[in-house]
């Protein structure tokens, strides 16, 4: 659910403006809002008896995401204060907090209802096809793309790729969130999750692609082009990700 808002330019400015007093005040509530999810949803299925030890364990793991993704993203760096780095990456963390609270909510248990007319691995690229359109085309005609895939090396970009295959391939085979099982135990050519996992990143790129072509971003698959698609596929990911967990 965070995702877009690391690739907006607005949250690296302010988390670098903004009081540290509001940014703090922001993670309370959120703690709060965390807190109050996972009693009533649970942040594991089965689980609300311990609503305050999961919210700050989800708060910790997405603070630490956030940190993460925007140092491989090269908005933090050596030269970037404490402050300013535990700025951004609280800001950019109270989204995907809520996320993790409401992983359980979002994915059925028993998978979505009418999963199992959803036949074959075809099927699932699909729906992991309409989810990363869904996160794609929300940052595709912004700048963001253009101006992250122009400052990042090859090496940034290489930790890019490993992110977008293994972030959804852990959301989507290990994280307990419901219908694990029943995803962990499709057979098919296409459907174990490490070949189901480069099959989705590669339906990724090229929705990425498309979308980025439709906007006139890119024009034809050079090396900046290529940085494009590459740097919008990571988002475009977890939306597939987020797809396939719903099924």
């Amino acid at each position: 659910m965070g995702v877009p808002l690391l690739y907006t330019q607005e949250t690296w400015l302010h988390g670098r403006s903004v009081s540290s007093l509001l940014i703090l005040a922001g993670l309370v509530a959120t703690f709060a809002v965390n807190v109050a999810l996972s009693y009533f949803v649970g942040f594991r299925p089965g689980r609300t008896h311990r609503p305050k030890e999961d919210a700050v364990v989800g708060m910790g793991l997405s603070i630490l995401l956030s940190a993460l993704l925007l140092l491989v993203l090269d908005r933090v760096g050596t030269e970037t204060s404490w402050e300013n780095v535990l700025g951004v990456a609280a800001l950019t963390s109270i989204p995907v907090s809520i996320g993790f609270s409401l992983g359980v909510a979002l994915a059925p248990s028993g998978g979505g209802q009418k999963s199992e007319q959803i036949q074959g691995g075809v099927g699932d690229l699909l729906v992991a096809a309409a989810g990363a359109l869904v996160f794609a085309l929300n940052i595709a005609p912004t700048a963001e793309p253009m101006l992250l895939a122009a400052e990042l090396d090859g090496v940034r970009l290489g930790l890019l790729v490993v992110a977008s295959v293994v972030l959804p391939y852990l959301m989507v085979f290990y994280a307990e969130f419901g219908g694990r099982e029943q995803r962990r135990a499709s057979d098919g050519a296409t459907q174990g999750p490490v070949t189901e996992t480069l099959l989705a990143y590669a339906v990724a790129f090229v929705v990425s692609a498309a979308m980025l072509a439709m906007f006139g971003r890119v024009d034809s698959m050079n090396g900046a082009a290529t940085a494009r698609v590459v740097t919008l596929a990571f988002p475009a990911s977890i939306g597939a990700a987020l797809g396939r967990m719903l099924i």
